[in-house]
C-alpha cells in the first residue's frame, strides 16, 4: 500500500502538469501509453498461449499506436477524421485474418488493443485541443479517481452482494451504487470549480455515466487478466500494476468526456 501511495504522489501531480503543457505532451504521453498497453496486451496472450504468431503480437502494439497518431494530429489540426477512420480500418484487417483463420481469441485481444485501447486514448489529445481542454482533462481523471475510490470505500463498508464474481470478486452491488454517489459528487463540484457550464442535472448524470462506464472498463480488462492467469496486466508502475490496471477505468471516460464538451459547447 505505502509503494502505491508513493507512485500516486509522485505520477497525480506529474500528470496534471502533463495536461497544463498542452496538446503536443499529452499527444506524447497517450502514444507511450497506447504501446505500452498494446505489449501489455501481448505479453498477456503470450502467457495463455493464445498465439505463437510473432505478427500477431506486433499487431497487438501497432494498431492502438496508429489509432492514437492519428488522434494526435487530429488535435494539432494537421488531419481529419477521415486519417482516424483510415487508421482504424487498416488495423481492423488483420484482426480480421485472425478470426478467419481460426484465431478467435487472438481477434479478441486485437480487438482489445485497437478500439479499447487505441479509440479511447486518441481521444485524450483530441480533449486536450478543445476549449478549456486542460479542465476537462481534469474533470475525466478526478471523477473517475473518485468514483473509483468511493467504490472501494463502500464495498469495504457496506459491500454484501457481489457484481460479477466469476470476473473480479472484489466488485459488489454496493461499491458500483458508492461509486456512482461519487462520481456524481465529484463532477458537480469540479464544474463548479472550473466553471464547465455544465448544468447541475448534467452534471450528476455525467458522473453517474463516468462511474458505470469506469467500472465496465475495469470488468473488461479483468475478463482478458483472468483468461492469461496474471494478476496484473504487466509490471510499469510500482505497486500499481500494469498501464492497462491504472488506465481501464479512465479509458472510456475520455470518449464520453470529450463528447460533453463537444455537446457543451453547442
Amino acid at each position: 500500500m505505502t509503494l502505491r501511495l508513493v507512485t500516486a504522489a509522485a505520477g497525480i501531480p506529474a500528470l496534471i502538469g502533463i495536461f497544463w503543457l498542452g496538446t503536443p505532451a499529452v499527444g506524447v504521453l497517450v502514444l507511450v501509453a497506447a504501446g505500452v498497453g498494446g505489449w501489455e496486451l501481448a505479453s498477456m496472450a503470450r502467457a495463455r498461449g493464445t498465439s505463437r504468431r510473432r505478427w500477431f503480437h506486433w499487431h497487438f502494439l501497432a494498431w492502438p499506436v496508429a489509432i492514437v497518431a492519428s488522434g494526435w494530429l487530429i488535435a494539432e489540426s494537421q488531419a481529419g477524421w477521415a486519417l482516424f477512420l483510415a487508421a482504424f480500418g487498416v488495423g481492423f484487417a488483420p484482426a480480421l485474418v485472425m478470426l478467419a483463420t481460426g484465431h478467435r481469441r487472438a481477434f479478441l485481444y486485437a480487438i482489445a488493443a485497437g478500439p479499447y485501447v487505441g479509440l479511447t486514448l486518441a481521444h485524450a489529445p483530441i480533449l486536450r485541443s478543445v476549449d478549456d481542454g486542460a479542465w476537462w482533462l481534469l474533470l475525466t481523471l478526478i471523477v473517475t479517481f473518485a468514483a473509483d475510490s468511493a467504490a472501494m470505500l463502500a464495498g469495504m463498508v457496506a459491500g454484501r452482494h457481489r457484481l460479477a464474481p466469476r470476473i473480479s470478486p472484489s466488485k459488489t452491488w454496493e461499491g458500483m451504487i458508492g461509486g456512482m454517489a461519487g462520481g456524481a459528487l465529484a463532477a458537480v463540484v469540479i464544474d463548479a470549480v472550473f466553471d464547465l457550464e455544465i448544468a447541475s442535472g448534467m452534471a450528476v448524470v455525467l458522473g453517474i455515466v463516468m462511474a458505470t462506464a469506469g467500472t465496465l472498463g475495469d470488468l473488461g480488462e479483468s475478463i482478458f487478466k483472468r483468461h492469461a492467469g496474471v494478476k496484473d496486466s504487466g509490471f510499469l508502475l510500482p505497486g500499481h500494476g500494469g498501464i492497462l490496471d491504472r488506465l481501464d477505468s479512465l479509458m472510456p471516460n475520455l470518449v464520453i468526456v470529450y463528447w460533453v464538451s463537444e455537446w457543451s459547447a453547442t
